[in-house]
């Protein structure tokens, strides 16, 4: 009876198991697609106000912010509010970091303006079209790029591009700002030299107004971010606290230069403000494209898309791992991608992750998206209620903000590390560095790529190969040039510290039978593959090529630690049924048998 009962449940306790496993990876599923599912179930009140308050706190920065960045892509203010709530409303529940804040940034913005002046004049109803049109084609190009599972291939941009990348657009930000600050129309164009001839004319015309109220802004920013949190912390306030509220001295320039152009009607006086501002929400309009429109702004919304994700993967991936939280590229590529075509229907520009936004979110406490979302009902409530209030909001005072901001952007330590640890890198971020601003931020990205893919090919190219020998009596071969080893005159062991494939495979050929020639009583030839992880149809060539002249010089060819998947496939193929050496499973046992070592 047992065993009969035990026969009639097992059908059932595989059905159980095949259907937790089936509902497993369901889940995954559906979690890949909405990450947010993860952090919905497990939501609970302590959340909720930890969320809340971290949405407000984050409002003070959002707003200033957001207008000033709007300013910055020749774009009106209500824009930069309009593409912030799109954006953070579509990221919430399809980007994979819990605390990012996505919206408007000073490089995109810079990018935007670069892009789209070519096509119409800034501030036009022409302008706001291409620069929609923009933002559409990148959240595209961000989808397709998700569907290619583009997310890894990040890691091919080198550290010292990015960096060069991001310093000279840091620069051409604060130098864009100038003109404004002194109280000049802004300059007609975005490059270094044309801005710099621009203010060695027109310098004349300043407006002391608005000079000394930019730099009155420019002073207290710079002294909230350097000494207040410090302030703050010795008077008892929590570093976290202090931390978001000097992030958020933005707001309270913004309130007291309003406080003060107002009453004073500064404006009168040839002081440019924001002025009016709708008191409406924007309605959602599918921007027309034309094959003209792709083909005009397909390079400029791929290179967008291409600092969109970079600059976004950094910042979340950074907070994440404060945390102990994961993001994941290739999900971040689809939630920027919503974002920004979220931005495009209601009449915004391209977006990506803040990181001034997103570190007031993560000091403030914020737990899950619910924080943002939080934010972007609150910028609706502004947007609809504290409008008019923005009127007499100085367009110096945005820029100092921008300039601030984009000070934080040039990373000294990292520059200088690049200078102190590698020349090839040094030369590759100044090359960057000077194409962003000689020639224009779009042409100093592309160039940047290139040198990225160039540098790694020239490494790929020129892979590092070692003549080893038996360190001591152990089992361990070192390099001859590093280590007292023992070697065999007949016996050439040569490690290659690469996979063997057409980038390569010249390369390595003749520097084994350089080695070759060299070695009087040369009879074997081993080549050590324990770092090869494939070999395509290149490398098989250059082996029997090699194979073939070694023969001619009365030596033979044997391999060591080839691995499994190598081996599988050399297998199948007729050089290795017809070559003359022995493929051994340890360094230690070739040496042994072909040198007596």
């Amino acid at each position: 009876m047992l065993a009969r009962s035990a026969k009639t449940c097992r059908p059932t306790q595989v059905d159980e198991r095949e259907r937790m496993i089936t509902s497993n990876s369901t889940s995954r599923r559906w979690s890949r697609l909405l990450p947010a599912i993860d952090w919905i179930n497990a939501y609970t009140g302590a959340d909720a106000r930890a969320d809340a308050v971290a949405g407000v706190v984050v409002l003070f920065i959002t707003i200033p912010q957001v207008i000033a960045y709007a300013y910055l892509a020749g774009m009106p203010p209500e824009a930069g509010l309009y593409a912030a709530v799109a954006a953070l409303l579509a990221y919430a529940f399809v980007g994979s970091s819990r605390a990012l804040a996505v919206g408007p940034t000073a490089i995109v913005a810079m990018m935007t303006l670069e892009a789209v002046s070519r096509f119409a004049e800034p501030g036009t109803a022409e302008y706001i079209v291409v620069a929609g049109k923009l933002a559409l084609l990148t959240g595209l190009f961000l989808l397709a790029l998700r569907v290619l599972r583009f997310g890894a291939a990040i890691g091919f941009l080198s550290h010292a591009v990015v960096t060069g990348f991001i310093s000279a657009a840091a620069v051409l930000i604060i130098v864009n700002q100038l003109p404004t600050m002194l109280g000049l129309p802004s300059a007609p164009a975005t490059s270094l030299i044309d801005v710099t001839r621009y203010l060695a004319v027109s310098w004349v015309d300043l407006n002391g107004v608005a000079l000394t109220i930019s730099l009155a802004a420019l002073a207290v920013l710079f002294v909230c971010r350097q000494y207040l949190c410090d302030v703050l912390v010795r008077v008892g306030i929590g570093s976290a606290m202090a931390d978001a509220i000097c992030k958020s001295a933005p707001m309270f320039v913004v309130i007291g230069a309003v406080a003060v152009v107002g009453p004073l009607r500064l404006d009168t006086q040839g002081l440019d403000v924001v002025g009016e501002l709708p008191r409406s929400l924007p309605s959602l309009d599918l921007v027309a494209m034309t094959l003209t429109d792709v083909r005009e702004l397909s390079l400029p919304a791929l290179l967008i898309a291409l600092v969109v994700f970079l600059e976004s993967i950094s910042i979340g991936t950074a907070v994440a791992s404060k945390r102990r939280q994961r993001v994941v590229p290739d999900q971040e590529l689809g939630g920027l991608g919503l974002s920004n075509i979220g931005a495009s229907l209601v009449g915004g520009f391209p977006v990506a992750g803040s990181f001034a936004r997103t570190m007031v979110n993560f000091s403030a406490g914020a737990v899950t998206p619910v924080a943002t979302l939080v934010t972007a009902a609150l910028v609706i409530v502004s947007i609809v209620w504290l409008a008019p209030l923005f009127y007499y909001l100085p367009k110096g005072v945005l820029s100092a903000i921008i300039v601030i901001s984009a000070v934080s952007l040039i990373d000294f330590s990292a520059l200088q590390k690049i200078f102190e640890f590698n020349r090839t890198d040094a030369i590759t971020l100044v090359l960057t560095f000077g194409a962003v601003l000689l020639l224009s931020v779009e042409l100093g990205i592309l160039c940047g790529v290139l040198l990225s893919f160039g540098l790694l090919i020239r490494s790929a190219s020129k892979p590092h190969m070692a003549e080893v020998g038996r360190y001591g009596s152990s089992e361990h071969f070192r390099n001859v040039l590093r280590h007292t080893v023992s070697t065999c005159p007949e016996v050439l062991a040569i490690r290659v510290d690469e996979s063997l494939y057409f980038v390569n495979a010249r390369f390595i050929e003749n520097q084994i039978l350089e080695r070759a020639v060299d070695c009087p009583d040369l009879k074997h030839v081993l080549l050590i593959c324990s770092p090869v992880n494939f070999i395509d149809t290149s490398g098989l060539e250059m082996l029997e090529n090699l194979e073939h002249h070694l023969t001619d010089m009365g030596a033979t060819l044997h391999f060591a630690e080839i691995k499994g998947p190598v081996m599988d496939h050399l297998e199948d193929t007729q050089f290795y049924r017809q070559m003359r050496g022995r493929v051994f499973f340890t360094t230690d046992l070739a040496m042994r048998e072909l040198g007596g070592i």
